[in-house]
């Protein structure tokens, strides 16, 4: 029986991969709305998108550096002004993190 340490596939690392770059983007916007937003249900949301986002990260980069892979760079906080005016209504964050979240729980599958 063969005892090397079973390697991740091509497409097992693009998920990962994707999901990394998703994450910091939520990240990022995450980071935005909690700046902007008023409504503090939405706010609530939004405060756990972003320990969720950054909870994933942890375990993707533990992931990546156990299978000696690079770090995807994915968004940083440079590419957010938190002082930018706001660029929606806060019943529009609502709607987008219904959506965001649908398409969140699809690529987890």
């Amino acid at each position: 029986m063969d005892n090397q340490k079973n390697r991740l596939t091509s497409s097992e690392i693009t998920s990962l991969w994707a999901q990394y770059i998703q994450d910091t983007m939520s990240v990022c916007i995450s980071k935005y709305v909690l700046a902007k937003v008023k409504d503090s249900e939405v706010y609530s949301l939004f405060e756990f998108t972003l320990e969720l986002a950054e909870k994933h990260l942890h375990v993707l980069r533990d992931i990546f550096k156990a299978e000696k892979l690079d770090l995807p760079i994915g968004f940083t906080d440079k590419g957010v002004n938190l002082d930018a005016p706001p660029l929606f209504t806060d019943t529009f964050w609502l709607v987008y993190i219904h959506e965001m979240t649908m398409h969140g729980l699809a690529g987890y599958t």
